[in-house]
């Protein structure tokens, strides 16, 4: 039985993905889901936690906290979409049929433990992907691209700023932003999902060799 992904990158964003990556044939999606990157990049690297979704795509399974050791400086660019920590974390055995589009309910399980799947915007959400992104600039090449597709979420009326958060995260590790797009994309609409945003953001860092504190490049 093929088991559905429920974000997996919108068919709009993917233009816009293969235009950003310029040819670059070295990429990885460190939180690959069903590797829906290889469409546009056929040679991408796809790493996945959950088995179930790796299958899919051929994909490695592996943690995107802990990559490989011998990746260091491998790879041209990074393109990933990370969870948003939104309702889609909601993770409990449900006893109705309504309808839900989370990564518990269309896994079939609970996802595995050290999943993001499951992390609600908080602290240890924060903690997770900071190790994440210092993963991502270890493997990356001086002046890679790290692709980021990301969005805020409403909780309770009010927009939780988490693309800004990825943002200033990044860049305190020693990336440029080279670009911010926002994209209008077909989103969530069951249960607690519903209420949304109006785009997603795609961020592009490039991983700098020499900065200044305000990551702008120094001439050498």
């Amino acid at each position: 039985m093929t088991i559905k992904h429920p974000a997996k990158y919108s068919g709009v964003l993917l233009p816009h993905l293969k235009e950003l990556l310029k040819g670059k044939t070295i990429v990885l999606d460190c939180f690959g889901g069903t590797g829906r990157l290889k469409e546009i990049c056929s040679t991408a690297t796809i790493l996945e936690i959950e088995p179930e979704w790796a299958e899919l795509s051929g994909a490695l399974v592996g943690d995107a906290t802990n990559m490989d050791k011998d990746w260091t400086g491998k790879f041209q660019a990074v393109c990933t979409s990370p969870c948003y920590g939104n309702r889609m974390a909601d993770s409990f055995n449900a006893k109705d049929t309504s309808k839900r589009n989370t990564y518990h309910h269309v896994l079939g399980r609970k996802p595995t433990l050290g999943s993001s799947a499951v992390m609600q915007w908080g602290n240890k959400y924060k903690g997770f992907h900071i190790k994440a992104w210092e993963e991502v600039f270890r493997v990356l090449e001086y002046g890679g691209i790290f692709i980021l597709n990301i969005s805020d979420h409403i909780r309770k009326g009010e927009v939780v700023k988490v693309s800004e958060w990825h943002k200033d995260t990044i860049l305190k590790l020693g990336f440029a932003l080279v670009e911010h797009r926002k994209i209008k994309t077909p989103r969530n609409k069951y249960g607690a999902n519903r209420q949304r945003v109006e785009f997603e953001s795609i961020y592009v860092f490039e991983k700098l060799q020499n900065c200044n504190k305000d990551n702008q490049k120094v001439k050498r």
